[in-house]
């Protein structure tokens, strides 16, 4: 989900979900919607399947304002789903309303496809996977549960294990709602692309059933995306108001030293350039090693690099009221593989972390 762009020239647009237990499937897939042609971010390609249905609507007249499939989801093949409606039927309370419709030529096994991995109590006969991102704020909202905490406030499907060929089911869930100026939000699913900028509407008429059923405290997380640039010399993850970026020690030092090399300036530039656009008041470096060498070497030096970072970040900073938190934490943090160079070289890092 490309979403999240760089705001300072050194990293690319590019965004990879720590929320990696809704990548755990291979898709075949597309997205595409009804303004699609002016999102490069949705495609409208042609899309083959066994069945060879038409995705033009769910055979009681309505539209979808976006569909994908999926060519290998979980527990079954050849599965189209659409999106019809995201809506406002409170102000606490959003529904998303979709289709899933089977377009193979044999019976699809439909349990477990949208539940949420990884949760013990994950039901299996509901959308309770499927999540909608704030990208404004960057929150992810999971859908509402019952008082009991874990009863999906959306529908089940427990007594229909199958779709036939052609066959399709109607589903909605309940969410909460992000604030009034949040206008469109991207929903995910575990086993499609992003549906990416789903319009909120307000609904036309409120299901009072929906709205007036008691439900446990909202599930709203804190939503990461981390960005890589284009050489791997740094990279960066956000919260809805952290921001962290990652320096590779290879860019910012030569080889078991902590004075800055020449190229280490342009990045810092940029680094001081965002911290003096935020409100920030404390920046917190952190130093890191691979595990080569020993802890006598390694945990001095990782101090030295964040201490080198912090005076120059100092002198290029030019807000005031800002203080500084320094650590080194030689080896002790790995964020990759040791076992590999690519891994090691991940690890020697210097860490920058404000708040927005």
């Amino acid at each position: 989900m490309n979403r999240l762009i760089a705001t300072s020239g050194f990293l690319r647009a590019s965004c990879l979900l720590l929320a990696a237990a809704l990548s755990t499937v291979l898709l075949s897939s597309c997205v595409s919607s009804p303004d699609s042609s002016t999102n490069p971010e949705q495609s409208t390609g042609d899309v083959e399947s066994d069945g060879g249905s038409d995705t033009s609507g769910n055979g009681d007249g309505r539209s979808p304002i976006a569909t994908a499939l999926a060519n290998a989801a979980v527990g079954g093949r050849n599965l189209r789903f659409d999106i019809y409606s995201l809506e406002r039927h409170s102000p606490e309370i959003l529904v998303l309303n979709l289709g899933i419709t089977n377009i193979g030529r044999e019976n699809t096994y439909i349990f477990y496809t949208l539940a949420e991995f990884g949760d013990p109590n994950a039901e299996p006969t509901t959308p309770n996977g499927v999540s909608l991102i704030d990208m404004q704020n960057n929150k992810r909202h999971m859908p509402l549960k019952l008082t009991d905490g874990k009863t999906c406030h959306c529908s089940d499907w427990s007594g229909q294990k199958d779709l036939s060929p052609g066959e399709s089911i109607d589903i909605w869930a309940a969410y909460p709602a992000p604030p009034e100026d949040v206008e469109l939000m991207t929903v995910m699913t575990p086993v499609t692309p992003d549906f990416l900028d789903i319009p909120i509407t307000e609904a036309a008429s409120p299901d009072p059933d929906i709205v007036n059923t008691p439900v446990a405290e909202p599930r709203i997380l804190d939503f990461w995306a981390f960005q890589d640039d284009i050489d791997g010399s740094s990279s960066r993850s956000e919260t809805g108001d952290t921001t962290s970026i990652m320096l590779s020690s290879d860019v910012l030092f030569d080889l078991n030293e902590s004075t800055l090399t020449d190229a280490a300036d342009e990045t810092l530039r940029a680094v001081a350039e965002e911290i003096d656009a935020s409100s920030t008041t404390t920046v917190k470096i952190d130093g890191h090693t691979d595990n080569t060498g020993n802890d006598a070497i390694n945990n001095p030096l990782s101090l030295d690099r964040a201490k080198a970072v912090e005076k120059r970040l100092k002198e290029l900073i030019t807000r005031d009221g800002i203080t500084f938190e320094v650590a080194g934490h030689g080896s002790a943090d790995p964020v990759a593989d040791n076992g590999t160079e690519e891994g090691r070289a991940k690890n020697r890092r210097v860490t920058i972390t404000f708040s927005k």
